[in-house]
């Protein structure tokens, strides 16, 4: 255990074949790795020196964390940046949304109804997502592409949006169900943007700030 400013941090440490340590914060616990002979005290007077860098990391996690609406198990659920009391209950399948609560029903009560949650909203989020092509599409249009792409849903916890251009599809993510609507306009621009440049280069960017100006205040949203 070390302490820092008052947080008390779990040290756990690992023992490999190597010659120099390693170090990684995850909120308030400290995995170290060491070399197989490196004595105890050795680790502990290297955790001390640190001492800043685990405090500043640790912040930053936390920042990050408030940031962060995606759905992490507890009774609060984010829809289009605004909370709902999450309320679950055993039974047939269903959902209710009335103006701060989710009634979830779901035969048992385990990570699948919350997938089944997700699935059920993924209706709406594609409504948005629609709404938000049409009004891009003229984009495509100006640059000579005049197919409509699929636009899907599905559960990415890496990515907010894939473009695949041979298929002629859009996949974003069902986690935008969380974030404000101007989040999910910047992706569906975005991934619509590689119809035309499939790279991140300047011009890229400047096709997006062209359309939407503001749109790096929705990126800082999701970052």
């Amino acid at each position: 255990m070390l302490e820092i400013k008052g947080v008390r941090f779990e040290v756990e440490i690992t023992r490999k074949r190597i010659k120099n340590m390693y170090l990684r914060v995850n909120g308030e616990k400290l995995s170290v790795s060491a070399p197989l002979l490196m004595p105890e005290w050795k680790i502990y007077r290297f955790l001390e020196e640190k001492r800043d860098w685990i405090y500043r990391s640790y912040e930053k996690s936390l920042q990050k964390q408030k940031r962060s609406l995606i759905y992490r198990e507890g009774d609060v659920f984010y829809l289009y940046g605004k909370p709902y009391k999450l309320i679950r209950r055993n039974g047939k399948k269903n959902v209710e949304i009335d103006d701060d609560t989710i009634i979830l029903t779901y035969k048992e009560d385990s990570l699948e109804n919350i997938r089944y949650l997700y699935k059920y909203l993924d209706k709406y989020l594609l409504k948005q997502a629609e709404i938000c092509f049409e009004h891009y599409r003229y984009i495509l249009e100006d640059y000579g592409y005049h197919q409509v792409p699929e636009l899907c849903c599905r559960l990415m916890s890496s990515k907010w949006g894939v473009c695949y251009t041979r298929k002629n599809k859009i996949v974003i993510s069902s986690y935008l169900i969380h974030y404000p609507l101007d989040c999910l306009e910047y992706i569906v621009l975005h991934e619509l943007t590689h119809f035309i440049i499939p790279n991140h280069s300047r011009r890229f960017y400047d096709i997006i700030e062209r359309n939407m100006p503001d749109y790096k205040t929705s990126l800082k949203k999701l970052k």
